[in-house]
């Protein structure tokens, strides 16, 4: 009686053991800090320009004035050492480039966003840019 409580005790104690690294192991953690508005407002952009990006490679119409995005550096950051005197300046530039897509949504005018994009976490956080680079649009030259 003895052997068969402590063969039932050892095999709940695996079972619990092993079910329990089974379900800490299986957790993919995203977004591990919490977002700030820049990081918030740059996932914002990006999942916005994908959109873009396949209507315009599909040849879709676009609409003048499509895409509204609020100025980068009035934004939140995660953390202090993204507050970098080239963020304004570059902030206003994106701004600018959106501007000139909302007039005439073109292939062109949305590369201009995106090496806006680039030029900006080349400097500042480079983490992000294989996925920005994937954003390109590859003209073809005539």
């Amino acid at each position: 009686m003895k052997k068969h409580l402590l063969l039932i005790f050892t095999i709940i104690i695996f079972c619990f053991c092993n079910n329990r690294s089974k379900n800490t192991s299986s957790k993919v953690i995203i977004d591990p800090n919490t977002t700030s508005e820049m990081a918030q407002l740059m996932r914002d952009m990006t999942y916005t320009l994908e959109n873009l990006k396949s209507k315009l490679e599909s040849k879709e119409k676009i609409d003048k004035n499509l895409l509204k995005f609020d100025l980068i550096h009035e934004q939140n950051v995660t953390d202090s050492s993204f507050n970098k005197p080239h963020i304004k300046p570059m902030s206003n530039a994106f701004n600018y480039s959106i501007n000139e897509f909302n007039k005439n949504p073109n292939i062109s005018n949305y590369n201009v966003i995106i090496n806006n994009c680039k030029s900006c976490h080349q400097l500042s956080c480079q983490g992000p840019l294989m996925k920005i680079n994937k954003l390109s649009i590859e003209t073809k030259i005539l």
